[in-house]
């Protein structure tokens, strides 16, 4: 899948100011592939602390009272546009996104695009002696049959999106958003009690297991160093990628 468009753009971002503003911008660049105005694009982002809440889950009961209270505990509360469940962002979680073109004659299915988003994430685990497998995991929040885990424990989440795209002049049939979560400094137990706090000033009895879910701080064994561990892993993802492409 990595060599059929002519040529990938790789974009790393710096921390968002903006939680709401870097979501959509997926949206954004997502629109522009359908229309034939970008080519095929990977993207690599950050957000500031805040909780991404799906549209299904503004009709919980108690949702208005969940967006008021969860800023005075440091957890604005986004709405994305894609399904799943409620996920935590904040830095040193990396977001991981590409966007793609599909053409009558040249199709990827669900399965292929998922393994290609997880690819260089494998890739780039594999070089700190971290085996990443793909299967649910039991008891976590936006779980799926793409997660990537470790040690039997989940550290990146997916998701996908397909954008019909207008009449354009290149045959561009649909553009595809595949999304990956990767915890890499991140208190994965934390974060799961704040998407559980969500849902119950929600008013939802939903609850997810906070020990099923883990972070690359937590596994690699050189986390106690002084380095910067966000950074080096955006470094082998974008060596990764640039491998997978080449």
């Amino acid at each position: 899948m990595f060599h059929r468009p002519p040529r990938w753009r790789f974009i790393d971002e710096p921390l968002a100011a903006d939680p709401l503003q870097a979501l959509e911008r997926d949206t954004y660049l997502l629109k522009e592939v359908a229309s034939g105005k970008r080519g095929a694009t990977a993207r690599l982002w950050e957000n500031p602390q805040c909780l991404v809440v799906t549209r299904k889950e503004t009709r919980f009961p108690g949702f208005s009272e969940a967006r008021e209270q969860l800023p005075n505990e440091g957890w604005p509360v986004i709405v994305r546009e894609s399904g799943g469940t409620t996920v935590p962002h904040h830095p040193g979680i990396l977001n991981f996104s590409l966007i793609f073109p599909q053409y009558p004659d040249i199709h990827f299915d669900l399965d292929t695009v998922y393994m290609a988003l997880c690819e260089p994430i494998r890739l780039a685990l594999k070089t700190l002696n971290l085996d990443a497998e793909y299967g649910e995991t039991k008891g976590s929040y936006c779980d799926g049959r793409y997660n990537l885990n470790v040690r039997g424990l989940k550290i990146t989440g997916t998701a996908q999106k397909i954008m019909v795209s207008p009449p354009n002049d290149k045959g561009i049939k649909q553009a595809v958003l595949a999304q990956a979560m990767l915890m890499v400094d991140a208190d994965a137990a934390g974060g799961t009690h704040w998407v559980n706090r969500f849902y119950e000033l929600a008013g939802n009895d939903r609850r997810f297991d906070p020990d099923v879910s883990t972070s690359i701080k937590d596994l690699w064994d050189d986390s106690d160093s002084d380095t910067d561990i966000t950074l080096m892993m955006r470094d082998l993802l974008q060596q990764a990628f640039i491998q997978l492409t080449r």
